[in-house]
């Protein structure tokens, strides 16, 4: 729902609310001023009608000089009057009143507006006079009073939602602009998003297809030339063959070596089951035995078992490129690896004390020295970035504890209850 629908809405209840109470205030006030008239007008018609009753017999009898003053008396607002025999013959009722004749308010505002009043009774020598309360003519002239009113108010209640909605259309247009250009934007950006886990992919995609083709046919062709320079050095007896054969045979074991570490590099053996804690442990023996220089404390905390193929690989390449940069940038001698789960969320960070900010790298929250090794535009930073910006995550850079420098990041797990 749009803001400014919300806001209509909101305008029109207040309107609506501000109508409902208006009327609902006309209806108590025309109830209880009908309750008061309706009273006044009964009172003063029994008091004047006993007073008749008890003066009439002085003038012969009491039904027909009665039945003579109320038909010349006609009728009396808000009353409705009987003239009954004691055998309960009617001798005269009132006309109907002429006052907005054939005219009536509907039968449930009469029912809420009736005042809850009894006849009265007046005895006569051989008859009776009922005196019966009837508002229906005051009910009709609140009906009439009110309705206009309220066609009045709902007018002005029309013409006030219209003004106040073409006001907010003029004062939320730049808002509703900023709006559609931010839903564009984070559209925008979820594509981004979309299009680096992609590359991503195809990058360990094409990592797995040239690691198969190093081991299987490079590998396999350096093997063949092992067995050989071994066959060849068994078959002769030249000292010069011997030791030609024995030098292929070195070379070629070099060259193995060599490409055994290329493919363990582009496609650790671990990753094949998403481990994070068993990929970053080899990862620390294969680096404390080729750079026993430099000391690598490694600290895992929680499940790193089941993180999922992506929040692995992410991870795992992060750490590795953040320890590469070490290596060629930061002249660090000790590294503190720590990597934790904790609240759904995947945590990791790399610190070293090598020489730390580089006083012309510091951009953007970014420094030259250290893991990083290049400013906040170097490749190795934007990539471990990009990596964690497609998971959702987020990166951070800052100096380190010993003056070395320090590379933070987060990644959500989806789904995670811890």
């Amino acid at each position: 729902m749009s803001l400014r629908l919300r806001l209509n809405l909101l305008v029109a209840g207040l309107n609506l609310g501000f109508l409902v109470a208006l009327t609902w205030l006309l209806v108590d006030n025309h109830r209880r001023s009908i309750q008061e008239e309706v009273e006044a007008a009964h009172r003063v018609t029994v008091q004047m009608l006993g007073t008749a009753a008890q003066t009439s017999r002085m003038f012969g009898s009491a039904p027909m000089v009665m039945v003579d003053y109320l038909q010349s008396l006609k009728r009396v607002r808000a009353n409705v009057i009987r003239l009954y025999s004691n055998d309960g013959v009617l001798r005269y009722e009132s006309p109907p009143a002429t006052y907005k004749a054939g005219h009536r308010a509907p039968d449930w505002f009469e029912a809420r507006m009736q005042p809850r009043l009894q006849a009265t009774v007046i005895g006569l020598p051989g008859a009776r006079i009922e005196i019966v309360p009837d508002a229906s003519r005051s009910v009709l002239d609140a009906w009439d009073s009110m309705s206009a009113i309220f066609l009045l108010g709902l007018g002005f209640v029309a013409v006030l939602h219209g003004a106040l909605l073409l006001f907010l259309r003029r004062l939320l247009r730049p808002t509703e602009a900023d709006a559609r250009r931010l839903v564009a934007t984070t559209l925008q950006l979820a594509e981004n998003r979309e299009v680096t886990r992609l590359i991503q992919a195809g990058v360990e995609e094409e990592r797995k297809r040239l690691a198969r083709e190093l081991h299987d046919e490079l590998g396999q062709s350096v093997t063949a030339i092992r067995l050989i320079a071994a066959s060849i050095a068994r078959s002769t007896e030249s000292d010069g063959a011997v030791q030609g054969t024995a030098k292929i045979n070195e070379i070629a074991a070099g060259l193995y070596d060599s490409v055994h570490r290329i493919v363990r590099e582009l496609r650790p053996a671990v990753l094949e089951q998403p481990d994070l804690a068993a990929a970053l442990a080899d990862l620390g023996r294969e680096w404390r035995v080729r750079h026993p220089q430099v000391e690598l404390a490694l600290e895992l905390e929680g499940d790193l078992g089941d993180l999922g193929e992506a929040v692995t690989l992410a991870a795992f390449r992060c750490v590795q490129e953040a320890l590469t940069n070490v290596l060629k940038h930061a002249q660090a001698s000790r590294i503190q690896l720590a990597v934790s789960r904790r609240d759904g969320r995947l945590e990791a960070s790399i610190e070293d004390n090598g020489r730390g900010f580089a006083a012309e790298g510091v951009a953007g929250g970014a420094a030259g020295g250290g893991v990083a090794g290049v400013t906040a535009s170097g490749h190795g930073l934007i990539g471990m970035r990009e990596r964690v910006v497609a998971l959702g995550g987020s990166l951070e850079t800052a100096a380190g504890a010993e003056g070395g420098f320090r590379v933070s990041m987060v990644l959500p797990l989806p789904g995670d209850s811890e």
